[in-house]
């Protein structure tokens, strides 16, 4: 069986990971599989209640775990428990509208080019069979060494000056984008302010040991014991975690089109939208229509 370590910080972080908690027990119960989860605490909270940012218990349940899902990505301190892990590659999903969904996958750290090409391969693979190239000449040079070992991946060369307008006004056009670092950055932000009803999150995948899956910063402590953030990022990372950590892919896709179904249909009466629960409710209540064996699933 495997597990799955939550690191809670401060602000929204409680909220947000209760939420995470709440849809991954839904979403597992649907398809059928178990996980162990260990909660531990970082940053703030874990300074005031230990002395230390990082305890030891802590680090054990991030380096026990077989993926580690973060509520409270603004902590500084993640920098820290980032530093643990093995690292290699980041990759960056956004979700628009009640289909479209794009990945951006790119290298982080030395020598951790080659094995971001080939595990964006694999992504493709897993996807549309599609990949864009996005880069410099070097950088495409990795990727046409790895295309004959995935000969039925279709590989796209695109230029970082015309790849940026199309993240701009027309992402759908992309599936799997594998990004050069110095355009990585511009090229998700991009995508991701440009999609309507848009959700993006985040994981940091590791070559040996557990991958690390954060949502977007929200920006919440202001909004923190409200019970109104939004906890679309955190779903949609719990997603993330679901398909590159527990090796769940058909219940990450699920949970991740739940989420995208309940931003498109989200009703907002007398210029206030549903509270952190209701929301997360919704999603709940999507998942006969966006799971992949459902009688009625849509075209």
């Amino acid at each position: 069986m495997k597990t799955i370590a939550c690191l809670t910080g401060s602000g929204t972080a409680p909220e947000l990971m209760a939420e995470a908690m709440y849809a991954l027990d839904a979403v597992a119960r649907v398809h059928g599989f178990a996980f162990d989860q260990v909660h531990a605490p970082f940053g703030g909270v874990a300074l005031a209640r230990f002395g230390q940012t990082v305890p030891a218990s802590t680090r054990d349940a991030v380096l026990g775990a077989d993926a580690v899902l973060v509520a409270g990505a603004e902590e500084p301190t993640l920098d820290d428990v980032m530093a643990e892990l093995d690292l290699r590659a980041r990759l960056t999903r956004v979700r628009f509208g009640q289909h479209d969904d794009v990945a951006f996958i790119t290298s982080v750290g030395d020598g951790a080019a080659e094995w971001t090409v080939r595990r964006a391969f694999e992504i493709a693979a897993g996807r549309r069979m599609r990949l864009a190239c996005v880069g410099d000449s070097e950088w495409c040079e990795l990727v046409q060494l790895a295309a004959p070992d995935h000969e039925h991946v279709r590989v796209e060369h695109v230029s970082p000056k015309d790849a940026m307008p199309f993240a701009a006004f027309n992402p759908a056009r992309f599936d799997v984008v594998v990004v050069a670092p110095p355009w990585a950055e511009g090229m998700v932000e991009i995508a991701a302010a440009a999609a309507s009803h848009r959700v993006a999150a985040h994981a940091l995948l590791a070559e040996h040991g557990p991958s690390l899956f954060v949502p977007s910063p929200d920006g919440g402590f202001a909004l923190a014991g409200h019970g109104v953030v939004n906890p679309s990022s955190m779903l949609f990372a719990t997603a993330l975690a679901i398909e590159h950590g527990l090796g769940q892919p058909a219940a990450a896709e699920t949970l991740a089109g739940a989420v995208s179904a309940a931003l498109v249909n989200e009703p907002v009466r007398f210029g206030v939208r549903a509270s952190t629960r209701e929301f997360t409710s919704r999603v709940l209540g999507g998942f006969q229509l966006t799971m992949r064996n459902a009688e009625f699933f849509p075209a």
